[in-house]
């Protein structure tokens, strides 16, 4: 215990000299939760060239988030003072806490690099208001998604898409036209189906507002089966160059993986044979109802697609 007191003291300075000396780049990774966003992280960051902030939006187990909901909408022109100031200390690197810089060291870092899981209906906002973040939205399966989520209930998710419609702006803004399903969703109680349409509505706002050169997305599957193109284009993306990744890193599970990785299951087909039929069957109508039924092939590969067209 007084050694982590020590580190942490001793952590905050080197976090300052960082801040007033500027970091370069920074990177912001959102996506929803079990969606890989930790694995990848560890992935960009191997050489440690970044300080790796770790879900600072995270409206549960961050104090100064306490006025956030899961999933908060944010209109992208909408004034909000609060939410302003305490992203501007996020992405300036003032933010420090505990669990936000867990796996960081007592050291300078270059880059600063944040990723989070519950902030997919703001990002527009925050690219409307800090233009120098390369903003990369990470996409996985929603069936895999939903399955991984099923094994990990006892963790913080949203659990009933009516808590989303319930947001006022959010509902007139998207997702009046989607109240029957929203509601007939949520009445059923079926969880799988529910965390199916709650993937498809925050990832159904971003691609609205999103332009193609405004974002860069990053498909889960993609960068399984092909980890080192996908990182060349990252590393285009953002400006600096990711090193090649080891076949150990790689297959290193992230600390908060815990079910596919660690049995030896495939994380891309799995859900196939864990979900029922009918089950999927129903998933693939709240995906189409959204316009996102066509994402990804029968194999579970994404489909190449442009924000500009959605």
């Amino acid at each position: 215990m007084i050694k982590k007191i020590i580190r942490r003291r001793l952590q905050i300075p080197s976090f300052e000299l960082n801040r007033h000396t500027g970091y370069k780049p920074k990177v912001w990774l959102t996506g929803d939760g079990r969606s890989g966003t930790t694995w990848i992280s560890s992935l960009i960051n191997n050489d440690k060239y970044f300080r790796e902030v770790f879900e600072p939006f995270h409206p549960s187990f961050i104090p100064q988030m306490d006025f956030l909901s899961s999933h908060y909408y944010v209109r992208p022109n909408e004034e909000n003072e609060k939410l302003y100031n305490i992203s501007q200390k996020v992405f300036s690197g003032g933010l420090w806490n505990s669990r936000t810089d867990q796996e960081n060291q007592i050291r300078i870092y270059k880059g600063l690099f944040v990723k989070d899981i519950f902030s997919n209906l703001f990002s527009n906002w925050v690219f409307h208001n800090f233009n120098d973040l390369k903003i990369i939205l990470l996409i996985r399966n929603p069936f895999a998604v939903a399955a991984s989520k099923y094994l990990k209930k006892d963790w913080i998710w949203v659990t009933d898409p009516m808590t989303l419609y319930n947001q006022d702006s959010l509902r007139k803004d998207h997702l009046k036209d989607h109240e029957d399903l929203i509601k007939r969703i949520s009445n059923e109680g079926n969880y799988i189906l529910k965390q199916i349409l709650i993937w498809s509505i925050i990832h159904y706002v971003p691609f609205r507002q999103f332009k193609t050169d405004q974002i860069h997305l990053m498909f889960y599957e993609n960068m399984y089966t092909n980890p080192q193109e996908e990182l060349s284009k990252l590393s285009g993306y953002i400006g600096k160059e990711i090193e090649h990744i080891s076949k150990e890193a790689f297959n290193k599970p992230s600390r908060v993986v815990g079910d596919n990785f660690s049995k030896g299951k495939s994380p891309i087909t799995s859900w196939k044979n864990d979900l029922p039929s009918s089950t999927i069957d129903e998933g693939m109508k709240i995906l189409e109802s959204f316009g996102l039924v066509d994402l990804y092939n029968q194999s579970s590969i994404p489909n190449e697609f442009n924000l500009d067209d959605f």
